[in-house]
């Protein structure tokens, strides 16, 4: 089985102020820092053997805070949504002006003049997680810490929207039900090699058929875009640093 650790980055000043961001290259506030070593601590727990962030230095940022002796891959493509003319806009000013269309914005059915579709962000986004799945065919599983058998984990820092919109495209969320995932928070999905159910109650869930891991790998490797997203479970939705740290600062969405 595969499992992606997908993390929203920490804190910006441009989040604390409620500022939109998108491809603005924005760095961790200090509070992001402190957020995503909290965080680190539940990452280096899964022991993943490889990491992914997007261009963004906040993304990176993230990623060293975690304390992992991984060199992440660089991914324009895990990138926040491109917001064009609302880029550093407060949020209730464009909303308070531009009601209608903030709405649109949020429902993923408007787009800024000179920003990125909804429908351009989640195609790149899902290339983007089946790549990264993909990828774990190079690595060894590894000990869980909630499984009873080893699997093959990934982390990958990305960014807030582009992260609920990914997602709802593999099916896993619904967004209009959904709230934003917070700063420095884990979304952990899981991609068993198999369809159908998952027993707590057989060794490996059930999932081991006797392959060998040259055998996993190269089933991994060859494995279709569709088959990643109709084989995607969530396991866990926005785990974030307070949570996992209740005495740590809190922050607003």
């Amino acid at each position: 089985m595969i499992r992606v650790l997908l993390c929203r980055h920490g804190e910006t000043d441009w989040n604390r102020n409620h500022r939109l961001q998108g491809r603005s290259d924005i760095s961790l506030a200090s509070s992001g820092q402190r957020q995503a070593a909290i965080t680190g601590g539940f990452v280096r727990a899964q022991n993943p053997l490889q990491g992914h962030v997007s261009s963004l230095v906040r993304t990176q940022q993230t990623f060293a805070q975690f304390g992992l002796d991984l060199q992440p891959r660089v991914w324009d493509e895990l990138m926040e949504q491109n917001l064009g003319e609302w880029e550093g806009a407060y949020a209730a000013d464009i909303r308070d002006r531009e009601a209608e269309e903030f709405a649109g914005w949020r429902a993923g059915t408007y787009t800024p003049a000179g920003g990125e579709t909804h429908q351009q962000l989640a195609e790149r986004m899902l290339a983007a997680f089946c790549g990264i799945v993909r990828d774990t065919a190079q690595i060894e599983p590894t000990s869980s810490p909630d499984l009873s058998f080893e699997v093959r984990t990934a982390v990958a820092v990305s960014h807030g929207a582009a992260l609920r919109v990914l997602l709802e495209h593999l099916g896993l969320i619904d967004r209009a039900q959904s709230i934003p995932l917070t700063p420095a928070s884990v979304t952990v999905v899981d991609v068993p090699l198999t369809l159908g159910p998952v027993s707590s109650s057989l060794p490996k869930g059930g999932l081991d058929d006797g392959r060998s891991l040259d055998q996993e790998s190269a089933q991994i490797a060859a494995l279709t875009d569709e088959q990643i997203i109709a084989q995607s479970r969530l396991r866990v939705l926005n785990l974030s640093p307070e949570l996992l740290n209740p005495a740590a600062e809190s922050v607003a969405l």
